[in-house]
């Protein structure tokens, strides 16, 4: 064991999106360590079965614990939406989530009383972050819709691009006719 890792913060991700929040938690704490498990060799996770994305969780979750991490987050929404109870269950620390840590704030940053989800279709079809914000809120509407080239086009780094663009008959992808 490295002692370094003693009572690190354990953030995991089904690739590298999982960075952002690394990154947010190093502004807010300079001074933990943390380790990160970005698992690029399998990923994407959004077209697999709840069964194999549990298993992948399970075995992240017990590579973290064996490294002594004090806290555990759940940096994948794919993850959070179908594993968190199974992570959650074999834990003996505290379990975080992308999901949970986003409806508090949508509720404080947004009078409206409709809310749009994106994500995977695994994703979707959990239906974690309507269950979620209606914690918070019962009243809101959500509309959710699966899109599952999103992540790709953002890892790819293709936010401006043609293929990133609606289509419609007869208008070319960039924008004439």
């Amino acid at each position: 064991m490295n002692l370094n890792n003693v009572h690190s913060i354990g953030v995991f991700d089904s690739g590298v999106g999982g960075l952002t929040v690394v990154r947010a938690l190093m502004e807010r704490l300079p001074f933990e360590n943390i380790i990160y498990f970005g698992d690029t060799a399998r990923v994407p996770y959004g077209i697999k079965s709840v069964e194999t994305i549990t298993r992948y969780a399970t075995q992240i979750t017990e590579f973290l614990l064996k490294q002594k991490v004090k806290l555990l987050i759940i940096a994948c929404n794919t993850i959070a939406s179908v594993a968190y109870e199974s992570v959650q269950e074999i834990s003996p620390v505290p379990v975080l989530d992308v999901i949970d840590a986003g409806c508090p704030y949508r509720r404080s940053r947004n009078a409206q009383q409709n809310v749009g989800v994106i994500g995977n279709t695994g994703h979707i079809n959990s239906n974690a972050y309507a269950r979620a914000i209606h914690r918070y809120d019962p009243d809101v509407r959500i509309y959710s819709q699966a899109c599952p080239l999103f992540v790709p086009l953002v890892e790819e780094g293709w936010l401006d691009h043609p293929v990133t663009r609606p289509y419609s008959p007869g208008v070319s992808q960039t924008g004439g006719r």
